[in-house]
């Protein structure tokens, strides 16, 4: 993939070829790579044809900077378009992004027509729960296509879609085509409104449209949970109607026939070993997925076959680590594939007890599955086991772990590494491990011409930080610089920059302030009560004329 590390290597115009070619090709990337693609390629100034680069380049510049190119509301038509979420979705400059948009359009209040809607495009999907009222359903087309929302913009959409005063009409007349077309909408429906909506419109859905929605496994349940009889009764046998065949077992509608009672009825004396797989795919409601682990329970008494680990996700709510402590995970396959299911941290924690209990080493298999999302559950003894050359094939980031976890995994990474110290590459494999890095193996990094992101450069280890001069600083950062101006009144940066000389600061151009003058003595307040009964202000006065009165003392020496 594209990085930044590599960036002074290559000239501004191959750069911008190179971002161009990107757009062709539909490249992802990520806020990191395009906020560095974005300082190569205005590296002389922004370029006139803003239009032939990602659209998701857009999102770091404004709408002056594209008036070369076209009007702000082109602009926004491609802000629109782009991937938002590569911005944080609370993040000031996406905030402002919205904010610059809604002036561009000229929209003074909260409602927003349709044609302006089509130009925010994505941009919509950020607008608070007062414009979505204010709007009617002008909005909801483009809000299904939204990833998630906030708790405002929920209580908004089902205040419009309740009132019924949409082009869609009142839920009680949707088809199973007006739920296709607000399907992105469907897991904000509450109850009330799901009520409302025609059970066969919802069934016609489910059966002919929910394979091509964007909803998971879960928010589909829910939907077979409305259209389940509330009351369920005792089943004395399996209705003759309902007995479970291969046709059945294949079907991802098969939720929709069966009350919990009725399933547990008519699996009995049936052999689901080559559909279990399909079948935790398909929306069971929880009840029925109550029923179907205690099928597997009895079915596998001894534990889950290895095919079925990857599969368990949605059994995990009914799974307990008293459970996993009891599972034969022997290899490291077997962790892989439990892990694969994405298990809150106490089961996976269970799961990697288990697996190193049993005597089975975390090998590189065991450490990608464990990744970086369950590295941090690690503990200090199964970190010390690891072997080093491990690291040569695993994909881990120990960010957000313990400083100790850091450390263990720096030593080992920079161990595995150590022979390609000295290549380019380097950089980029001891990467996701710096949080850990000593001092000095940063100040040996600040010669290699690496370009750190900020966001690395923050997280650091602090005392690592500290020690850190300012044109070693400089060094690490590269053309990412000008970002340390971003961070001075923010800690780990301000609290570096307290102790540097300013004249140090000075150089790096970049407008820091806050650090060391000439001749003055930076004093850190105790937090003990100082020995000398003199004030604390009358001290720091002595100290500050300090190199003053030695220079009297010495003038006097020499003339007397």
């Amino acid at each position: 993939g594209f990085t930044c590390a590599a960036a002074n290597d290559v000239e501004t115009e191959r750069f911008q070829e190179l971002a161009k070619v990107m757009r062709k090709k539909n490249v992802k990337l990520g806020e990191d790579q395009l906020s560095c693609l974005l300082k190569m390629v205005t590296l002389h100034g922004i370029p006139k044809d803003l239009d032939s680069y990602p659209k998701d380049l857009l999102l770091f510049l404004s709408p002056s900077d594209y008036a070369a190119t076209g009007s702000c509301s082109q602009y926004f038509s491609n802000i629109g378009k782009a991937n938002l979420d590569v911005l944080p979705r609370e993040s000031p400059q996406r905030k402002q992004l919205l904010l610059e948009a809604l002036a561009c359009l000229k929209i003074p209040g909260t409602q927003i027509n349709e044609e302006n809607a089509e130009i925010l495009g994505h941009l919509v999907c950020d607008l608070g729960g007062e414009y979505i009222r204010s709007s009617g359903g002008r909005l909801l087309k483009q809000l299904s296509q939204c990833e998630s929302f906030l708790p405002d913009q929920e209580e908004a959409i089902r205040s419009v879609i309740s009132s019924g005063n949409t082009t869609f009409g009142p839920p009680a007349t949707w088809s199973g085509f007006t739920l296709s077309e607000l399907s992105g909408l469907i897991p904000v429906f509450d109850h009330s409104i799901l009520q409302e909506i025609p059970k066969n419109a919802l069934t016609l859905w489910l059966k002919n449209f929910a394979s091509d929605s964007r909803l998971s496994r879960e928010e589909l349940a829910t939907i077979v949970g409305e259209l389940l009889p509330t009351r369920h009764k005792r089943a004395a046998g399996c209705p003759r109607d309902k007995e479970i065949t291969e046709s059945v077992l294949k079907d991802d509608t098969m939720p929709l026939d069966y009350t919990p009672e009725e399933l547990r009825a008519c699996l009995k004396n049936v052999s689901l070993d080559n559909y279990l797989s399909q079948m935790l795919t398909y929306p069971f409601t929880v009840e029925q997925l109550a029923v179907l682990k205690e099928y597997m329970d009895e079915r596998y008494a001894d534990g889950y076959p290895e095919n079925l680990l990857s599969s368990l996700h949605p059994l995990l709510p009914l799974i307990t680590p008293e459970e996993i402590s009891k599972w034969k995970i022997t290899s490291a396959d077997m962790l892989a594939s439990f892990l694969k299911s994405q298990p809150p941290d106490n089961l996976a924690s269970a799961a990697i007890k288990r697996y190193v209990d049993l005597g089975k080493a975390l090998n590189a298999t065991a450490l990608n599955a464990i990744g970086t999302r369950y590295v941090c559950l690690l503990n200090e003894t199964e970190l010390e086991a690891i072997d080093p050359s491990s690291l040569k094939l695993a994909s881990l980031n120990a960010s957000a772990c313990s400083q100790t976890t850091k450390n263990i995994l720096y030593a080992k990474a920079k161990h595995a590494f150590s022979n390609q110290h000295y290549f380019p590459a380097y950089y980029e494999l001891i990467l996701p491990y710096l949080g850990g890095a000593p001092g000095a193996d940063l100040k040996a990094l600040s010669k290699d011409n690496v370009n750190m992101n900020i966001s690395t450069f923050v997280n650091l280890r602090r005392d690592s930080l500290m020690s850190l001069t300012p044109s070693e600083v400089q060094g690490l950062l590269g053309v990412n610089l000008p970002s340390l101006a971003k961070w001075q009144y923010k800690s780990p940066v301000r609290q570096w920059i307290q102790v540097q000389k300013q004249t140090e600061l000075d150089e790096l151009h970049i407008g820091l302030t806050g650090g060391t003058q000439e001749g003055y003595i930076n004093l850190v307040t105790p937090r003990f009560t100082a020995p000398s009964s003199a004030p604390l202000g009358a001290m720091a006065t002595v100290l500050h004329l300090l190199p003053a009165l030695l220079l009297s003392f010495l003038m006097m020496s020499i003339f007397s």
